[in-house]
């Protein structure tokens, strides 16, 4: 009895966040006003969607190049949960905000604005590829290619074995920067560009409450969204399937002090550098003293409803992942909807709740637009908590006497506290760097220090800039040490 209510309480988050959300933006704009612009796209818009999936693909194949030294790296450390502390490591540049990535870069280099956004996006997402593309090699290539060496040349092995195996992750790494680039607000419009997102949140907030004016002008990047996303989920499924054909690598992993210092180079060269360069003053201390007294409330109250999104994400995860079709068709949904462009989530939660004002005046808009955009995460951590539970381990407690209760909270959710407590605080730090949804959900009584932040960007107080800055990076690194703690458990 109690599982149906914790699967049906996870389910009513999901409904309330995704599910109801979408069908209602999409009955408003074919029910209501037509577009101003008219049903069909213009020139403009698939012109900036062009402009926009070159600047995009230019930062896939920047991030790719700097990602191939630690995807070898990971490829060589074997499974990612025997070496915890790297993979956090690798995990820290995409829990920070990226737009304090464009401000760090600012400071050190001056680059024209194309240029400036292509590398923050590389600087900040090449751990992506990085770890898709080294878990190919570590599960697979390695294995192939060391088999392949007994009957060719090192060449002619890589060439026919290994390379044909890689090339399905490196798709996936590609099309999953694709999606995730092409959807992004902050770091073009902290390099004063413009884009399809920027365009999109600006069209929300002109026009407010009307559904088609967002909807019908994302429909071509949509349809990118959506191809990109389906083929990367078509190859990752297929390259798992073929888990029980491949060869293995055989041995023990061959890792290295040496790999180990190249993660730690980019890293130190991609997340420390633009860091420091925002930290690199004399009052920066006296600085960061003075925004802590002035808005110590807003950053206490945007960290405070980040967490209680992760908490509710997660709570939605675990509830979920108890119904194995649930699961799925949970995880499905979150992820569909993550890909969104951060303004088309927040003008969805406008046009369903804004007549409901225990909802749409107070802090649970806040926490559903966190949850709408970062539930996934919520999703993944909890089905990995759930199914991180050796069969055994379920069929002896059953043999004991527990109940259904007992093997959920003791044997299922409590041992795995680290992967559900890093859930929470994933979703809280890529929460405390949104700002595309919030700004169309936010408000008065709610602080939300990272609006506060481009605030401060667009008045070019940089004092203040560079302090509340710093202050987010503190804030989402404790996310890295549990994702470092969950992933030890997990061995």
């Amino acid at each position: 009895m109690y599982r149906s209510i914790f699967t049906a309480a996870g389910g009513c988050v999901l409904a309330l966040a995704v599910v109801v959300p979408a069908i209602v933006l999409v009955v408003r704009s074919v029910a209501g006003q037509a577009p101003s612009a008219g049903w069909v796209p213009s020139a403009r818009q698939w012109g900036l969607l062009m402009d926009t999936a070159g600047l995009a693909a230019a930062a896939v194949c920047v991030s790719t190049v700097c990602a191939l030294p630690a995807a070898y790296a990971v490829g060589q450390f074997g499974r990612l949960s025997d070496k915890p502390l790297m993979v956090a490591l690798m995990v820290v540049p995409l829990l920070l905000p990226p737009m304090v990535y464009a401000f760090g870069w600012q400071r050190l280099i001056a680059l024209p604005g194309r240029a400036q956004c292509i590398w923050v996006w590389s600087s900040w997402a090449w751990p992506i590829p990085a770890l898709i593309i080294g878990s190919g090699w570590s599960r697979f290539g390695r294995g192939g290619y060391e088999a392949a060496l007994l009957s060719a040349s090192a060449w002619s092995a890589f060439l026919r074995v290994a390379l044909p195996v890689l090339i399905r992750y490196v798709a996936t790494g590609w099309l999953v920067l694709l999606v995730l680039f092409m959807g992004e607000y902050s770091v073009p419009h902290a390099c004063g560009l413009n884009v399809y997102a920027t365009d999109l949140l600006g069209l929300a907030e002109s026009y407010g409450s009307r559904a088609s004016e967002v909807l019908w002008p994302s429909l071509p990047l949509l349809a990118v969204l959506a191809a990109a996303g389906g083929t990367a989920w078509t190859l990752w499924r297929r390259s798992a399937a073929e888990e029980d054909v491949l060869p293995t690598a055989s041995g023990p992993p061959r890792a290295s002090k040496g790999l180990i210092l190249v993660v730690a180079g980019l890293v130190l060269g991609t997340v420390v550098l633009p860091i420091a360069g925002l930290a690199w003053h004399p009052s920066i201390r006296s600085w960061m003293a003075e925004a802590w007294r002035t808005y110590h409330v807003e950053l206490l109250q945007s960290i405070g409803v980040s967490v209680a999104s992760g908490v509710v994400a997660v709570a939605m995860g675990a509830g979920l992942a108890l119904w194995p079709l649930g699961r799925g068709v949970g995880t499905a949904l979150a992820l569909a909807f993550g890909i969104l462009p951060g303004a088309l989530i927040g003008q969805a939660l406008v046009v369903t709740y804004l007549h409901v004002s225990i909802v749409y005046d107070h802090w649970p808009i806040v926490v559903l637009s966190y949850v709408a955009r970062f539930g996934w995460v919520g999703m993944l951590m909890g089905c990995l908590a759930v199914a991180n539970v050796r069969r055994e381990l379920v069929d002896q407690a059953r043999a004991d006497g527990a109940d259904e209760f007992v093997v959920d909270t003791r044997v299922r959710l409590y041992p795995n506290w680290p992967v559900l407590a890093s859930g929470v605080l994933l979703v809280a730090a890529l929460s405390l760097a949104d700002v595309t949804a919030i700004t169309l959900v936010r408000i008065p009584s709610i602080g939300t220090i990272s609006l506060t932040l481009i605030e401060k960007w667009h008045r070019f107080e940089d004092s203040m800039l560079a302090s509340l800055s710093l202050w987010l990076v503190l804030s989402a690194l404790p996310s890295a040490v549990f994702l470092a703690l969950a992933l030890r458990r997990r061995g």
